[in-house]
């Protein structure tokens, strides 16, 4: 019992550190999947936002003008619509959201800071300085009339300029450097890769940068595609080493029963079955209405049969008949008591049901020849049978017995036959017998 806990603890630590193991994977392969993703779509972003810059010419003094024009002004300015035309094309279309011109302003060109009536619109602390400022800015999916269309209240052109500025965070410095790169952005307007490349002005003035933002609509289902493949593999190989571990575990325990509950010679079930496993057997096989027979099968003169043909002629024979017992009554019923004696408990319809069993099986061992010494045998049976609902050890021990009684009467009798009696608590002697 200590060998089967311990093993049971050993095959659920097992399963467990597999199991973290596959987690672990799974987060793993999530990142490898999206850094992948990403990495492939970023160098395309990159590629969008240097073939962007290269064709956007700005003066400095375009530049200073687009600084100090309202968001409105911007959107209407030449310079925009000069990009609105650039992404105007299948290439752009097709793959960019958004397009435009960011810069990072210095100090003293801060127009506004984080109020409590622009609070809503930023997260951020109240006085932060919106240093953030969009230059140029195409929603390449949006029309240009939609892009011109008047504004009917101070309010909102007050509100769509300050939405021209953010402010500047660490992550920014890999935006605004020296080099080409991306990010991956999921905000209210969608997730996007974004592209960046360093814009400078016809005088060579470095401006600040050129962003791209690709279409990610197909990224969520890559993800969910691959860690759907990712999942199923891991839980296939965590339920295979489960039902692994559980086939070896019923293996074990099967090997451990038959060693404790098989007889080594005829591989039928020994005296510790009928111990300590007979009697819950036979009440799960019970059949209402049914009486239950218990006999004890003795060979006649095995001795003669050790002594002329020797031992292992004797073995032969003994798992030849274990063999004939099993055929005739099941596996589940048949014990090898010791030696040459057999125990058979079986629920049976009546006595007569009894009696045409016993005929079969006396017929086939007069009709078999045993061994390759074809050696004839016979065996005397004990029998005493009662009709209960559920048997319990003292009834058995005391029905056991009275069949062994009736086989000592068998023996003393000639041999070669069987007696069988019914089974009552207050009969001491058999009420009947039975001869064949």
């Amino acid at each position: 019992m200590k060998k089967q806990k311990n093993l049971l603890y050993l095959g659920a630590v097992m399963i467990l550190v597999f199991a973290a193991i596959s987690i672990f994977t799974f987060i793993q392969s999530n990142k490898l999947i999206e850094k992948g993703y990403l990495a492939s779509e970023g160098s395309a972003a990159e590629n969008f936002a240097v073939l962007t810059a290269s064709n956007i010419h700005l003066s400095d003094e375009q530049v200073t003008t687009l600084k100090n024009c309202s968001y409105d002004e911007l959107l209407a300015s030449d310079e925009n619509e000069a990009l609105r035309q650039m992404m105007d094309n299948d290439s752009f279309t097709s793959k960019v959201d958004y397009a435009y011109v960011m810069i990072h302003l210095k100090k003293d060109e801060v127009k506004y800071k984080v109020s409590e009536e622009t609070k809503s619109l930023f997260d951020a602390p109240i006085g932060t300085n919106l240093d953030i400022m969009w230059l140029l800015d195409v929603n390449v999916s949006e029309s240009a009339e939609a892009v011109n269309e008047e504004k009917t209240t101070e309010t909102i052109t007050m509100t769509s300029d300050i939405q021209r500025y953010s402010y500047y965070i660490e992550e920014d410095a890999q935006i605004f450097g020296e080099a080409p790169t991306y990010i991956y952005n999921d905000s209210e307007w969608g997730s996007h890769i974004c592209g960046y490349s360093p814009l400078y002005s016809t005088e060579g003035t470095y401006i600040g940068v050129v962003g791209v933002e690709l279409q990610t609509h197909d990224f969520n289902a890559y993800r969910r595609g691959g860690m759907l493949a990712m999942g199923l593999l891991l839980f296939v190989s965590t339920m295979t080493l489960a039902l692994l571990f559980l086939f070896l575990y019923y293996k074990y325990n099967k090997i451990q029963y038959d060693k404790i509950y098989t007889d080594s010679l005829t591989h039928i079930y020994n005296r510790s079955y009928y111990n300590n496993q007979f009697i819950k057997k036979m009440n799960a096989l019970h059949v209402k209405g049914h009486c239950f027979a218990l006999m004890i099968a003795d060979i006649d003169w095995f001795k003669k049969v050790n002594d002329t043909f020797g031992h292992e002629t004797g073995d032969q024979v003994l798992i030849e008949l274990a063999e004939m017992l099993l055929f005739q009554f099941g596996k589940n019923h048949v014990v090898r008591f010791g030696g040459e004696e057999f125990v058979i408990g079986l629920w049976a319809e009546d006595e007569d049901s009894l009696r045409t069993q016993l005929n079969q099986l006396y017929q086939r061992i007069r009709d078999k020849k045993f061994s390759d010494q074809d050696i004839t045998l016979s065996i005397s049976l004990g029998c005493s049978y009662c009709y209960v609902d559920e048997l319990n050890g003292w009834m058995m021990s005391s029905m056991l017995k009275t069949a062994d009684n009736n086989l000592y009467e068998a023996k003393e009798n000639g041999r070669k036959h069987y007696r069988i009696v019914e089974y009552k608590e207050q009969t001491e002697a058999p009420s009947n017998d039975s001869n064949v």
